[in-house]
C-alpha cells in the first residue's frame, strides 16, 4: 500500500461513517455544540466545565453566566468578553480578579469600578475618578439607568486615553509571539492558549506539551496537527478524538493505541483503515507508509469530513 491508495481508502472510510449531528461530551441538560463536562447549558459552545448558563462562546469554569465569550473561571457575570476570574460583573472586557464592576475595560483586582479604563488595585471608582464609598454607591445608580450604548461609547473615549499592552497575558515565560497566553513556556505564536510550553502556532487549546498545529484542543503531549481532541500522546493529524496513544489519522476515535488511518474506533490497537491487524502486521505495513506520507508531504488537506 502507498500513500495515495491509503488516503484514498481512509476518505471512503470517512464517508462511509455515520457521523454525529453535534460534537459534546460528558455533559447534562445542555444545548449546543462542543461542550465537554457542563451541565445545564442553552445555546452554548465551545465551553469546558461550565454550568447553569446560557449563550457562552468559548469559555471554560463559567457558572451562572450570559452572553459571554472567552472568559473563565467566572460566575455571575453578563456580557462579558475575556473576562477571568470576574464575579458578579457585566460588560467587561479583558478584566481579571475584578468584582461587582460594569462597564470596564483592562482592569485586574479591582471592585466596585465602573466605566473604568485600566485600573489594578482600585475600587469605587467611576470613569477612573476615584470615589468614596457613599458617593460611588450614589453615582452609579444613576449612571446605570443610562442606556448600554450610551455608557460604552463614553468608555470608548477613556480607552483612547490610556496606552494599551501589544499583548494579553501574564505568568509566561519565552513566550513573545500571539496573544491571550497565560501561565505556558517556550510557546511560539499561539492564542488563546493556557498551561502550555515548548509548543507553536496552538489556538484555544490548554494543558499542550510539546505540540503543533493544534485548535479547540488539550491534556496532549508530543502531537501534531489535532483538531477538538484532547489527551492525546504522540499522535498527528487527529480529529475528534480522545485518549488516543502512538496513532495518526484518527477520527472519531477513542482509547486507541498504535492505529493509524481510523476512523470511529474505541478501545482498539494496531488497526489500519480500520482492519484488525497483529502487532507484527501493523509494524511492517505502518512504518514505510508513515515514511512515505512524510517525505511526500502528504497530510490531511485534501480529506473531506
Amino acid at each position: 500500500m502507498n500513500a495515495k491508495i491509503f488516503l484514498e481508502e481512509l476518505q471512503k472510510i470517512i464517508w462511509s461513517q455515520p457521523k454525529t449531528p453535534f460534537r459534546s461530551n460528558y455533559t447534562e441538560n445542555c444545548e449546543g455544540d462542543q461542550l465537554y463536562y457542563c451541565k445545564n447549558m442553552i445555546n452554548c459552545f465551545d465551553c469546558l466545565r461550565c454550568a447553569d448558563s446560557t449563550y457562552l462562546f468559548d469559555s471554560m469554569m463559567c457558572t451562572n453566566c450570559f452572553d459571554c465569550d472567552y472568559s473563565s473561571s467566572s460566575e455571575l457575570c453578563y456580557e462579558c468578553v475575556d473576562a477571568d476570574k470576574c464575579f458578579n460583573c457585566d460588560f467587561l472586557e479583558d478584566c481579571s480578579s475584578t468584582r461587582d464592576s460594569s462597564y470596564s475595560y483592562g482592569c485586574k483586582n479591582c471592585h466596585n469600578v465602573f466605566g473604568c479604563v485600566g485600573l489594578q488595585n482600585k475600587s469605587y471608582c467611576i470613569f477612573n475618578r476615584q470615589l468614596t464609598e457613599d458617593e460611588y454607591k450614589e453615582k452609579v445608580e444613576k449612571y446605570k439607568n443610562l442606556p448600554p450604548e450610551k455608557i460604552l461609547k463614553m468608555v470608548s473615549k477613556i480607552k483612547k486615553l490610556y496606552p494599551r499592552t501589544q499583548t494579553h497575558g501574564w505568568s509566561n515565560e519565552n513566550s513573545p509571539y500571539g496573544d491571550y497566553v497565560y501561565n505556558s513556556k517556550n510557546c511560539y505564536m499561539c492564542f488563546n492558549m493556557t498551561n502550555s510550553e515548548n509548543s507553536g502556532y496552538l489556538y484555544d487549546s490548554q494543558a499542550c506539551k510539546t505540540c503543533y498545529d493544534s485548535t479547540f484542543s488539550g491534556d496532549s503531549e508530543l502531537t501534531y496537527e489535532f483538531i477538538d481532541s484532547e489527551f492525546l500522546f504522540n499522535c498527528s493529524y487527529t480529529l475528534y478524538s480522545s485518549y488516543c496513544h502512538d496513532g495518526s489519522y484518527l477520527i472519531y476515535c477513542a482509547n486507541v493505541k498504535n492505529c493509524l488511518g481510523c476512523v470511529g474506533l474505541y478501545h482498539k490497537q494496531y488497526c489500519i483503515l480500520n482492519r484488525q491487524l497483529t502487532q507484527e502486521e501493523y509494524e511492517r505495513i505502518s512504518k514505510p507508509l508513515l515514511e512515505e506520507l512524510k517525505k511526500s508531504n502528504l497530510g490531511w488537506g485534501n480529506l473531506v469530513f
